[in-house]
Protein backbone atom coordinates (compact mmCIF):
# COMPACT_ATOMS: atom_id res chain seq x y z
CA UNK A 1 0.00 0.00 0.00
CA UNK A 2 2.45 2.26 1.03
CA UNK A 3 4.22 1.94 -2.57
CA UNK A 4 0.80 2.73 -4.30
CA UNK A 5 0.75 6.31 -1.72
CA UNK A 6 4.40 7.10 -2.72
CA UNK A 7 3.84 6.73 -6.72
CA UNK A 8 0.06 8.76 -6.30
CA UNK A 9 2.11 11.52 -4.42
CA UNK A 10 5.15 11.61 -7.14
CA UNK A 11 2.19 12.00 -10.22
CA UNK A 12 0.04 14.37 -8.22
CA UNK A 13 3.50 16.68 -7.12
CA UNK A 14 5.18 16.99 -10.54
CA UNK A 15 1.82 17.80 -11.96
CA UNK A 16 1.38 20.87 -9.14
CA UNK A 17 4.56 21.57 -9.60
CA UNK A 18 4.31 21.61 -13.84
CA UNK A 19 1.23 23.21 -14.38
CA UNK A 20 -0.37 23.88 -10.68
CA UNK A 21 -3.30 21.21 -11.55
CA UNK A 22 -2.61 17.83 -10.27
CA UNK A 23 -4.30 17.87 -6.82
CA UNK A 24 -7.48 16.83 -8.23
CA UNK A 25 -6.37 13.37 -8.81
CA UNK A 26 -5.33 12.68 -4.98
CA UNK A 27 -9.01 12.14 -4.17
CA UNK A 28 -9.54 9.68 -6.89
CA UNK A 29 -6.68 7.68 -6.84
CA UNK A 30 -6.94 7.17 -3.08
CA UNK A 31 -10.33 5.67 -3.08
CA UNK A 32 -9.70 3.56 -6.47
CA UNK A 33 -6.24 2.14 -5.87
CA UNK A 34 -6.00 2.37 -1.59
CA UNK A 35 -9.17 2.16 -0.50
CA UNK A 36 -9.13 5.41 1.54
CA UNK A 37 -12.91 6.81 2.43
CA UNK A 38 -14.06 9.72 0.10
CA UNK A 39 -14.40 12.38 2.84
CA UNK A 40 -11.09 10.91 4.24
CA UNK A 41 -9.22 11.20 1.41
CA UNK A 42 -10.47 14.80 0.47
CA UNK A 43 -9.68 16.29 4.18
CA UNK A 44 -6.57 14.30 4.19
CA UNK A 45 -5.20 15.96 0.42
CA UNK A 46 -6.22 18.94 1.65
CA UNK A 47 -3.69 18.59 4.30
CA UNK A 48 -1.00 17.60 2.13
CA UNK A 49 -0.98 20.50 0.27
CA UNK A 50 0.49 22.05 3.29
CA UNK A 51 3.56 20.72 2.13
CA UNK A 52 3.07 21.40 -1.69
CA UNK A 53 2.15 25.18 -0.83
CA UNK A 54 5.30 25.94 1.17
CA UNK A 55 7.69 24.07 -1.41
CA UNK A 56 6.14 25.59 -4.95
CA UNK A 57 5.98 28.99 -3.42
CA UNK A 58 9.69 28.80 -2.51
CA UNK A 59 10.26 27.33 -6.01
CA UNK A 60 8.22 29.85 -8.12
CA UNK A 61 9.55 32.86 -6.24
CA UNK A 62 13.30 31.88 -6.30
CA UNK A 63 12.40 32.31 -10.25
CA UNK A 64 10.63 35.46 -9.41
CA UNK A 65 7.27 34.19 -11.09
CA UNK A 66 4.73 34.99 -8.11
CA UNK A 67 2.62 38.08 -8.60
CA UNK A 68 2.74 38.36 -5.08
CA UNK A 69 -0.31 41.38 -5.40
CA UNK A 70 -2.34 39.04 -6.95
CA UNK A 71 -1.90 36.71 -4.38
CA UNK A 72 -2.69 39.01 -1.86
CA UNK A 73 -6.05 40.10 -3.16
CA UNK A 74 -7.38 35.92 -4.06
CA UNK A 75 -6.06 35.31 -0.66
CA UNK A 76 -8.46 37.80 1.14
CA UNK A 77 -11.64 35.64 -0.52
CA UNK A 78 -10.46 32.39 -0.10
CA UNK A 79 -9.92 32.84 4.10
CA UNK A 80 -13.41 32.67 4.94
CA UNK A 81 -14.37 30.56 2.08
CA UNK A 82 -12.17 27.37 2.49
CA UNK A 83 -13.47 27.11 6.12
CA UNK A 84 -17.03 26.99 5.24
CA UNK A 85 -16.35 24.48 1.97
CA UNK A 86 -15.05 22.38 4.70
CA UNK A 87 -17.81 22.17 6.79
CA UNK A 88 -20.10 21.74 3.77
CA UNK A 89 -17.72 18.90 2.28
CA UNK A 90 -18.58 16.58 5.58
CA UNK A 91 -22.65 17.24 5.09
CA UNK A 92 -23.01 16.86 1.45
CA UNK A 93 -22.09 14.89 -1.82
CA UNK A 94 -21.27 17.64 -4.11
CA UNK A 95 -22.11 15.33 -7.65
CA UNK A 96 -23.71 18.85 -9.26
CA UNK A 97 -21.18 20.70 -8.27
CA UNK A 98 -18.40 18.72 -9.65
CA UNK A 99 -20.16 18.56 -13.10
CA UNK A 100 -20.46 22.02 -13.06
CA UNK A 101 -16.53 22.68 -12.25
CA UNK A 102 -15.55 19.42 -14.90
CA UNK A 103 -17.42 21.85 -17.72
CA UNK A 104 -15.64 24.78 -16.57
CA UNK A 105 -12.11 23.53 -16.67
CA UNK A 106 -13.28 21.45 -19.89
CA UNK A 107 -14.06 24.68 -21.24
CA UNK A 108 -10.80 26.59 -20.11
CA UNK A 109 -8.42 24.43 -21.26
CA UNK A 110 -10.21 24.55 -24.51
CA UNK A 111 -10.03 28.08 -24.69
CA UNK A 112 -6.23 28.20 -23.67
CA UNK A 113 -5.41 25.70 -26.47
CA UNK A 114 -7.74 28.07 -29.21
CA UNK A 115 -6.17 31.47 -27.55
CA UNK A 116 -3.66 32.92 -29.67
CA UNK A 117 0.22 33.26 -27.54
CA UNK A 118 0.41 37.25 -28.44
CA UNK A 119 -3.08 38.13 -26.89
CA UNK A 120 -1.85 36.74 -23.07
CA UNK A 121 -0.95 39.12 -20.60
CA UNK A 122 1.66 37.89 -17.84
CA UNK A 123 0.57 40.98 -15.16
CA UNK A 124 -3.65 41.28 -16.27
CA UNK A 125 -4.70 44.49 -14.85
CA UNK A 126 -7.74 43.42 -12.47
CA UNK A 127 -9.63 45.04 -9.57
CA UNK A 128 -8.83 43.98 -6.22
CA UNK A 129 -12.49 43.07 -5.23
CA UNK A 130 -12.62 40.77 -8.74
CA UNK A 131 -9.77 39.49 -7.49
CA UNK A 132 -11.74 38.78 -3.86
CA UNK A 133 -14.75 37.47 -5.51
CA UNK A 134 -11.92 34.95 -7.38
CA UNK A 135 -10.40 33.61 -3.79
CA UNK A 136 -14.42 33.24 -2.90
CA UNK A 137 -14.98 30.88 -5.38
CA UNK A 138 -11.52 29.58 -5.40
CA UNK A 139 -11.50 28.60 -1.38
CA UNK A 140 -15.30 27.38 -1.23
CA UNK A 141 -14.83 25.30 -4.14
CA UNK A 142 -11.39 23.72 -3.30
CA UNK A 143 -12.00 22.88 0.28
CA UNK A 144 -15.34 21.26 -0.97
CA UNK A 145 -13.62 19.10 -3.15
CA UNK A 146 -10.75 18.67 -1.48
CA UNK A 147 -8.59 19.41 -5.16
CA UNK A 148 -6.28 22.31 -3.85
CA UNK A 149 -6.48 25.32 -5.07
CA UNK A 150 -4.45 25.61 -8.32
CA UNK A 151 -7.16 23.51 -10.41
CA UNK A 152 -9.64 26.18 -10.03
CA UNK A 153 -7.58 29.10 -10.41
CA UNK A 154 -5.46 28.68 -12.86
CA UNK A 155 -8.89 27.90 -15.42
CA UNK A 156 -9.48 31.19 -14.14
CA UNK A 157 -6.33 33.18 -14.73
CA UNK A 158 -5.89 31.81 -18.31
CA UNK A 159 -9.34 32.55 -19.04
CA UNK A 160 -8.09 36.09 -17.95
CA UNK A 161 -5.17 36.05 -20.23
CA UNK A 162 -2.47 35.36 -17.76
CA UNK A 163 0.74 33.85 -19.49
CA UNK A 164 1.05 30.28 -17.95
CA UNK A 165 3.44 30.54 -16.03
CA UNK A 166 1.93 33.12 -14.17
CA UNK A 167 -1.04 31.55 -13.40
CA UNK A 168 0.86 28.47 -12.42
CA UNK A 169 3.19 30.85 -10.26
CA UNK A 170 0.30 32.25 -8.58
CA UNK A 171 -1.62 29.11 -7.90
CA UNK A 172 1.66 27.45 -6.06
CA UNK A 173 1.52 30.51 -3.35
CA UNK A 174 -2.19 30.10 -3.20
CA UNK A 175 -2.41 26.66 -2.04
CA UNK A 176 -0.76 27.29 1.33
CA UNK A 177 -3.54 29.81 2.66
CA UNK A 178 -6.28 27.14 0.92
CA UNK A 179 -4.18 24.70 2.74
CA UNK A 180 -4.15 26.05 6.32
CA UNK A 181 -7.94 27.17 6.17
CA UNK A 182 -9.13 24.14 4.66
CA UNK A 183 -6.99 22.12 7.32
CA UNK A 184 -8.43 23.62 10.16
CA UNK A 185 -11.91 23.51 8.86
CA UNK A 186 -11.70 19.66 8.23
CA UNK A 187 -9.63 19.55 11.93
CA UNK A 188 -13.34 21.42 13.25
CA UNK A 189 -15.58 19.13 11.10
CA UNK A 190 -14.16 16.34 9.66
CA UNK A 191 -11.23 13.70 10.34
CA UNK A 192 -7.74 14.06 8.81
CA UNK A 193 -5.81 10.80 8.35
CA UNK A 194 -2.61 12.89 9.85
CA UNK A 195 -0.17 9.98 8.84
CA UNK A 196 -1.03 9.11 4.82
CA UNK A 197 -1.22 13.42 4.85
CA UNK A 198 2.20 13.84 5.86
CA UNK A 199 3.40 10.68 3.64
CA UNK A 200 1.67 12.39 0.55
CA UNK A 201 2.52 15.77 1.71
CA UNK A 202 6.57 14.71 1.75
CA UNK A 203 6.64 12.76 -1.67
CA UNK A 204 4.78 15.60 -3.42
CA UNK A 205 6.78 18.13 -2.63
CA UNK A 206 9.74 16.32 -3.90
CA UNK A 207 7.56 15.91 -7.15
CA UNK A 208 6.96 19.85 -6.71
CA UNK A 209 10.46 20.29 -7.23
CA UNK A 210 10.87 18.43 -10.27
CA UNK A 211 7.65 19.63 -11.93
CA UNK A 212 8.88 23.12 -11.27
CA UNK A 213 12.37 22.61 -13.12
CA UNK A 214 10.39 21.59 -15.63
CA UNK A 215 8.00 24.11 -15.84
CA UNK A 216 10.84 26.59 -16.41
CA UNK A 217 12.44 25.12 -19.01
CA UNK A 218 9.64 25.06 -20.89
CA UNK A 219 8.82 28.37 -23.37
CA UNK A 220 6.00 30.16 -22.40
CA UNK A 221 3.43 28.24 -26.10
CA UNK A 222 4.67 24.93 -24.97
CA UNK A 223 4.12 25.31 -21.46
CA UNK A 224 0.39 26.69 -22.24
CA UNK A 225 -0.63 23.60 -24.19
CA UNK A 226 0.69 21.58 -21.22
CA UNK A 227 -1.34 23.47 -19.28
CA UNK A 228 -4.86 23.42 -21.15
CA UNK A 229 -4.03 19.25 -22.41
CA UNK A 230 -3.90 18.29 -18.56
CA UNK A 231 -7.00 21.27 -17.78
CA UNK A 232 -9.02 19.27 -20.28
CA UNK A 233 -7.78 15.68 -18.86
CA UNK A 234 -8.70 16.63 -15.84
CA UNK A 235 -11.97 17.84 -16.79
CA UNK A 236 -12.55 14.42 -18.11
CA UNK A 237 -11.94 12.79 -15.17
CA UNK A 238 -14.15 14.94 -13.11
CA UNK A 239 -16.88 13.81 -15.48
CA UNK A 240 -16.06 10.29 -15.03
CA UNK A 241 -16.31 10.42 -11.39
CA UNK A 242 -19.45 12.03 -10.82
CA UNK A 243 -20.86 9.71 -14.01
CA UNK A 244 -19.52 6.27 -12.87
Amino acid sequence: MILKIILIGLISGTLIGTVGVGGILLTPLLVFFVGTDLHISQASSSFSFLFTGIVGTIVYARQKSISWSHVLWISIGILPATVFGAKVNTSLSSPTLTLILAILIMFSGLNALRKPPEKEKGDSPIHKVFLVLIGLGVGFGSSLTGTGGPVLLVPLLLLLSFLPLTAVGISQAIQLPIAVFATIGFMLFGKIDYALGITLGLVQAVGVVFGGKIAHTLLHEKLRRVVALTLVGVGMLLVYRVLF
